[in-house]
């Protein structure tokens, strides 16, 4: 015999909310279907308000993301604010697809984190600037920048 689902609960919930929490989560449609085990056509349709809306599971999933997702912007926040000095921006960390040992959806959802650290800050009147939270990464751009000024604009000093 098959489990009862209820779906009163969700069937007044907003497929745009759907989306919405996801894309402030950070997830693309290929890390929900995979957590979820379904086509990535099938959350497509989910966020399609002429298809079919999504699961229960897909709901009390996103909604799990979700919160997470604000428990770690709180905490992020709560520490930038603690470690600004006056005067100075606050340094966000950005993170870069690729990285060794880091999967793409984890890159998503440390940037949506980033993000709404940042627009938090800017909010509250914090001047914001990104720094790339690989190293090797900052090392590769300053190479790379004062190589192109030195190749492109004959005034260009170090």
């Amino acid at each position: 015999m098959g489990r009862w689902i209820d779906y009163e609960p969700y069937a007044s919930r907003s497929v745009a909310e759907f989306r919405a929490k996801r894309e402030l989560c950070g997830l693309s449609l290929y890390d929900v279907a995979q957590e979820l085990g379904v086509a990535m056509n099938t959350v497509k349709r989910w966020e399609n308000p002429n298809y079919f809306p999504p699961s229960p599971a897909a709901w009390r999933y996103i909604d799990r993301e979700y919160d997470k997702h604000c428990d770690q912007v709180e905490e992020a926040l709560t520490k930038a604010l603690a470690s600004a000095r006056d005067g100075e921006p606050v340094v966000v960390l950005w993170h870069r697809n690729g990285m060794r040992g880091v999967s793409d959806k984890d890159v998503g959802v440390s940037n949506a984190v980033s993000k709404a650290v940042a627009e938090s800050l800017m909010t509250l009147g914090r001047d914001v600037t990104f720094r790339w939270s690989d190293p090797d990464a900052e090392d590769a751009q300053r190479e790379s920048t004062s190589s192109y000024y030195r190749r492109t604009d004959p005034t260009y000093a170090e």
